[in-house]
């Protein structure tokens, strides 16, 4: 978990995770320079809780990508999630992410990167449902994983879903794209790499507020319309990260892009 004023709903979140089913796992989180009392409500969660670790370092601030990473770098776990300091995890969450995430292990190996996500269910600050699944809000493809290329152009990947492997880790060190987000950065590196795969069953309650860093907005032709202005800017994001993956094109990966837009609007 990476942390950064997030005093409101940190501990709200903490406990949902401390109450899993599933119980053999730590909690290690990294603060990202917050000026609130975070770091406070953590360290007392931590006293009574030997599973949480608390990183301060130093107070550096790397956004919220950067911090993320940072993370994964920090542990030697097997297997990894990404978790948000103001989101509520559904109680069967690790449970049921691990156990998928181990029956793909035995059917391709741990030495292949490996990376389940879910749906989430998206709902008010007071934990109101707005809808019951991301994906349908958003009308997104979760299939899209299965094409790293068209992955890396449409995200289906929600970071605060996500299980991944110690080699899909290794996968996507070092951050080397760090205007990409975590989830989006990691999901691709493994799908090059590895396997993805999804449940479809909602983990996570999706609380949206108005500190969101990233949020479930609703997709539809006024959203859509929007986002044009944007295109130069992804152009060029479409630039570098084909330089970096290689086998692709800026080309490519905007007709993937517009594609995978177009089919959402024929979802609307």
């Amino acid at each position: 978990m990476s942390t950064y004023n997030g005093s409101r709903f940190v501990a709200e979140q903490i406990r949902s995770i401390m109450g899993q089913t599933y119980s053999a796992f730590r909690l290690l989180i990294r603060d990202d320079g917050s000026s609130d009392k975070t770091v406070e409500i953590v360290r007392d969660l931590a006293v009574a809780e030997p599973r949480i670790s608390l990183i301060e370092d130093n107070g550096t601030n790397l956004g919220a990508p950067g911090s993320f990473m940072r993370l994964v770098e920090s542990t030697t776990s097997p297997y990894f999630m990404f978790a948000d300091q103001d989101d509520v995890w559904l109680p069967q969450k690790i449970e049921l992410s691990y156990a998928k995430i181990r029956e793909m292990s035995s059917e391709f190996g741990d030495d292949k990167p490996l990376l389940v996500f879910t749906d989430l269910k998206v709902v008010d600050q007071h934990l109101a449902e707005i809808s019951p699944s991301l994906w349908s809000l958003q009308k997104l493809d979760p299939h899209l994983c299965r094409d790293w290329k068209r992955l890396l152009a449409q995200n289906v990947v929600t970071g605060c879903t996500i299980i991944a492997n110690r080699a899909a880790a290794r996968a996507s060190l070092p951050f080397a794209l760090q205007e990409m987000m975590h989830d989006h950065w990691l999901a691709v590196n493994a799908a090059k790499a590895g396997q993805l795969d999804f449940l479809t069953d909602p983990t996570v309650l999706y609380r949206q507020h108005s500190a969101n860093v990233e949020g479930g907005k609703t997709f539809g032709g006024s959203y859509a319309l929007s986002r044009l202005p944007a295109i130069p800017k992804k152009l060029n994001h479409f630039r570098r990260a084909a330089a970096h993956f290689g086998d692709t094109t800026a080309a490519e990966l905007m007709k993937y892009k517009l594609s995978a837009n177009a089919a959402r609007l024929r979802r609307t």
